[in-house]
């Protein structure tokens, strides 16, 4: 039985390659908001945010199913939530306290108190459904300069009902591939039941998004389920290649969200783009969309986006008002501002709360696909469970000699949750293990 560790920080691997899908959606997020009034391209990248959502959908059950944590179901579950809470509060908070004191000191700027007041709804997380409520814009000027958290929100409505159904259903015996068609199921249902929904609330309401979530959940949960002797699993190289490729052109070439063909077309092709990628990262065969996402720019941009995705329309939105200075140059100086807030919140906000670990995650291939009930105190020194079977993609970052190291590994399972949301892990250039290379976000 093999070991793979997906926590190499190398240009290889999976962390990387999960980083590279996180660089696509997030690249096109920013075409979308910073080319949508200056050019009549980029107006389909809103598929870049149901990206994020599938892949979020994936990590975390995929961290939750084999993850070994406190007995019964409410301590697993506040563990969790506690868990998300400090990976994910300091940059957003650090978001609202940076956007509060921009806007009270920036000539122009919104004032100290309704700045503040439009970021407690941010922390608060009630930005997706007052977002779903509103019938003037999409960019909905009424929550500048924090419109765009309305994705965070719909993220912790989802942390605070998944993982009790998803435990729930371990505890009671559920096999992998169950819960795994049992998603697929709902999450049809989701989207289905959210079509007829006004466009507002199908676009900023959880409804919609959680059957994109789910679509995520369900793709890691039958991987999972993949017998132990199951031939390794295959991806035709140019499955991916067509699947991004038009992607690329619905970002480009594609409607604004709010008209039929986003719900009909651009949903179903970002939810299926982003499930034919990560089957593709463990596929026995690699290919050039693999070797694309793992370099190591592309990854870097991943493991950024969750920072990047909270301040980049900040500056924007703030220097729009200036008359006094060329367009070009503030365009300039807001993309400088971005770049500073970025990594400010990246390095300052984001690492410091990722628990450093030595060692990397590892996974154990061919672990049997049947559930177990919730563990108790003893069995949270097993081993984590296997996600799928064999990965000769990223078996050359194997450690065979720690293959019986089961606290090391539970204390993995426990860092691939420690990130989350939008982009993760540390510096592509760390050969160890760090913070970044043994966590990875949603």
């Amino acid at each position: 039985m093999g070991v793979i560790t997906i926590g190499s920080s190398s240009g290889a691997g999976r962390v990387a390659y999960l980083d590279g899908i996180r660089a696509v959606a997030i690249a096109s997020v920013l075409a979308l908001h910073w080319f949508l009034w200056y050019v009549p391209f980029f107006h389909g990248g809103a598929v870049g945010v149901d990206v994020f959502f599938v892949l979020s959908g994936f990590i975390i059950t995929t961290m939750l199913w084999r993850s070994r944590g406190p007995e019964g179901l409410g301590a697993a579950w506040l563990s969790f939530v506690r868990r998300r809470v400090a990976r994910l509060y300091p940059a957003l908070l650090g978001l609202v306290v940076g956007g509060v004191v921009l806007h009270a000191l920036a000539p122009g700027g919104l004032g100290l108190v309704e700045t503040a007041r439009r970021g407690a709804l941010v922390l608060v997380q009630a930005t997706s459904v007052w977002g779903a409520t509103q019938d003037d814009s999409f960019v909905v000027p009424a929550l500048e300069p924090f419109g765009h958290t309305w994705s965070l929100a719909v993220e912790w409505y989802f942390y605070l009902l998944w993982p009790l159904l998803l435990l729930a259903a371990r505890g009671r015996g559920w096999s992998a591939r169950r819960a795994g068609w049992a998603a697929a199921a709902l999450g049809l249902g989701c989207y289905l039941l959210s079509l007829p929904l006004g466009a507002f609330w199908f676009y900023f309401g959880p409804s919609a998004r959680f059957g994109e979530l789910l679509a995520g959940c369900a793709l890691a949960l039958l991987l999972r389920a993949r017998p132990a002797d199951a031939a390794p699993l295959r991806v035709p190289a140019a499955l991916p290649v067509a699947a991004l490729t038009l992607l690329v052109l619905y970002v480009v070439l594609g409607p604004d969200s709010d008209s039929p063909v986003y719900r009909l077309v651009g949903v179903p092709l970002a939810v299926t783009t982003c499930l034919v990628l990560v089957a593709g990262g463990y596929s026995a065969t690699p290919g050039p969309v693999h070797r694309l996402l793992t370099l190591r720019p592309v990854a870097w941009v991943g493991r950024t986006s969750y920072s990047l995705y909270l301040w980049h329309t900040v500056p924007f939105l703030l220097l729009a008002g200036v008359d006094s200075v060329p367009k070009p140059l503030l365009g300039v100086a807001a993309l400088a501002m971005v770049a500073v807030l970025t990594l400010s919140s990246h390095y300052l906000l984001e690492r410091p709360f990722l628990r450093s670990r030595s060692d990397v995650l590892r996974l154990a291939a061919g672990a049997p696909s049947r559930s177990t009930p919730l563990p108790t105190k003893a069995s949270t020194r097993s081993s984590a469970d296997d996600l799928v079977n064999r990965r000769p993609i990223l078996a050359a970052t194997s450690l065979r000699s720690t293959a019986s190291s089961p606290p090391s590994a539970s204390r993995s399972a426990r860092n691939l949750e420690n990130g989350a949301e939008p982009g993760s892990t540390g510096s592509p250039g760390s050969q160890s293990s760090t913070s970044a290379g043994a966590s990875d976000r949603v």
